[in-house]
């Protein structure tokens, strides 16, 4: 049976979900294969990856594995064309087909077209058992199967190593990186850190500073760093790698374009939106030129475009990009595709700014159906879901119903992902943010606690999150009256900010203002009105004069102003501030 590709996600969803006892089969390049592992791996899915474990086929194998996890039904066997390489691969393999279906698992084995044609053509006992074919179809595939063949050949020529040696320091650098991406799921940033470094070294050893698997490796690094809020670090490895790709491939390439695209995220990460902007045009416009304005990359891109327009208070802007993202989605990949779900997410959370609850709350609830029809109920992506889903309520003070799903959320990223994970983190402080809307300053404090205590241990003390629990636990101990606790963790928050973020990011400026509401609170008018012009200046440069927090804020400094000086001229005194800040 043969599956188009907008129809493979959910396919493989329902056979998941189903966990139906069987030999299923996926044919798929090893990118694609690499995308829907990335998918399922952090769910009640186990992965065996002939990457990092190189050989031929073996039941015993399979079976050891299988046997070390009881209660898991669903086994993922991917780059299964490197294990039936050879003829006695594939003997055993068919040999042994009643041995994996007495297993009594479900087994979904991935192969490359190449290796789909072995096994129709020379296990011809085994595929009879497969209960379904679903084909993720890629016309490069076979340019990229020569091209890892070659570079192999290549080596034994240049460097007088035996392919089988060349193979396995591959294999090995493999092995690290999908170690790595292991431990970077577990949120174990440190240690995914020293493994990449030990691939990226053996790659170096085989081929070079300037090859693009090594620009590869230093993508991963700089994905690291930036889940790590190192966004400095990141740049530098983006950057490096961008030029070896610039060099090799040259400029209109989609290794390029993805480049470009994940530097920008970091411009956009560090607030420097026009910076951000200017990578992502330039990244739009190559994928347009190169790949089409119907592609799902060009989608990706206006989805990342219009993000920054949202942070920037250009809803409109950010409406119509969302709309096209969403519609090339749906035209080419399905409604029911995971890429189909977050537009649907994203594009509802435009509608949440403009305070239009009902429509954001319309389209999170499709965006949360295509997401559990394809991946379940437990899985990560699901908690994101009920997270957004609980804001609208919370918008809307259905306190109980925001509640009930950000409860849900905290339960499943506590099974699937463990109480030492920056989700679970989130999870904890969304569910304070509810108490402490309901005025519950007690319960809030406590959960804000729970994911300081997580973030620093997992994240640092110097990453945004972190900072982002400081401002909140901050916001709670100043409703409790706790004025002097709050300052401390106000300025904790701030110096963060402004260490990893800068002094010109919004962020920055919302901790300005909060210390500004503190200092108004106790009517140290002084101190008030100095923050809240610094968190102006910022809000006006970066935001512009229309934005929410901009007018909000200039409301706040006008009301402190006049509290100080009621017979002042507020308009005058603050065009006399702002051309000192012109000239400083």
């Amino acid at each position: 049976m043969r599956e188009h590709d907008q129809e493979g996600y959910q396919t493989l969803g329902w056979i998941i979900n189903k966990s139906e006892q069987g030999l299923y089969l996926v044919v798929a390049d090893e990118d694609t294969q690499k995308k829907i592992v990335d998918i399922y791996r952090r769910g009640a899915v186990k992965v065996y990856d002939y990457k990092r474990h190189p050989g031929a086929y073996s039941f015993r194998d399979l079976q050891e594995w299988a046997d070390r996890e009881p209660e898991t039904q669903i086994f993922m066997v991917v780059n299964f064309h490197l294990a039936i390489q050879n003829e006695d691969g594939l003997k055993r393999l068919n040999f042994s087909r009643d041995m994996l279906e007495g297993l009594g698992k479900n087994f979904i084995f991935f192969v490359t077209p190449y290796g789909d044609d072995r096994l129709a053509t020379k296990a011809y006992d085994f595929y009879s058992f497969v209960k379904l074919r679903i084909i993720f179809h890629n016309d490069e595939t076979e340019e990229k199967e020569k091209e890892l063949l070659s570079v192999t050949e290549k080596l034994s020529e240049e460097k007088k190593w035996k392919p089988e040696e060349a193979k396995q320091k591959f294999a090995e650098a493999y092995d690290f990186i999908e170690q790595a991406k292991e431990e970077q799921d577990k949120a174990h940033y440190n240690e995914s850190v020293r493994l990449l470094q030990k691939a990226q070294e053996i790659k170096e050893n085989l081929l070079g500073t300037q090859h693009l698997e090594i620009a590869g490796v230093q993508q991963l690094l700089a994905d690291v760093y930036k889940d790590q809020g190192k966004y400095n670090e990141a740049e530098l490895l983006y950057q490096e790698s961008l030029q070896i790709r610039k060099k090799i491939l040259e400029e209109e390439h989609p290794d390029t374009v993805l480049i470009y695209n994940n530097l920008a995220y970091v411009y956009q990460e560090q607030g420097k939106y026009n910076k951000a902007e200017e990578l992502y045009q330039k990244s739009l416009q190559i994928s347009k030129e190169i790949l089409g304005e119907e592609h799902p990359n060009t989608a990706t891109i206006y989805n990342n475009l219009a993000y920054v327009y949202k942070e920037q208070g250009k809803y409109n802007k950010a409406e119509e990009l969302y709309q096209k993202n969403l519609q090339i989605s749906k035209e080419v990949l399905g409604e029911n595709h995971i890429d189909t779900a977050i537009s649907y997410n994203n594009l509802a959370g435009i509608y949440e700014n403009q305070g239009n609850y009902q429509k954001a709350e319309e389209l999170y609830q499709k965006s949360l159906q295509v997401r559990r029809k394809i991946l379940g109920d437990q899985h990560p992506d699901i908690v994101t879901s009920y997270n957004n889903l609980a804001y609208i309520y919370q918008k809307q003070g259905k306190y109980n119903k925001a509640k009930q799903l950000v409860q849900k959320s905290l339960q499943i990223s506590k099974e699937v992902l463990g109480e030492e994970h920056p989700d679970t983190a989130t999870s904890y402080n969304n569910l304070a943010y509810v108490y402490q809307r309901q005025g519950k300053y007690n319960k809030a404090e406590e959960l804000y606690e729970k994911s300081l205590k997580i973030r620093k241990e997992v994240l640092g003390e110097t990453h945004p999150d972190t900072a982002i629990t400081y401002n909140n636990l901050a916001y709670v101990y100043q409703k409790q009256g706790k004025y002097n606790k709050a300052e401390e963790l106000y300025e904790k928050s701030l110096k963060i900010r402004k260490e990893v973020l800068g002094e010109t990011h919004p962020d920055t400026a919302i901790t300005y203002n909060n210390l500004a509401d503190l200092y108004l609170k106790q009517k140290q008018y002084k101190n008030a009105i100095s923050y809240y012009l610094k968190a102006y200046n910022v809000f006006l440069s970066v935001l512009g004069s229309s934005h929410s927090y901009t007018q909000a804020d200039y409301t706040n400094m006008k009301h402190a102003y006049y509290q100080s000086n009621p017979d002042g001229n507020f308009e005058r005194w603050l065009e006399k501030e702002m051309k000192k800040e012109a000239f400083r």
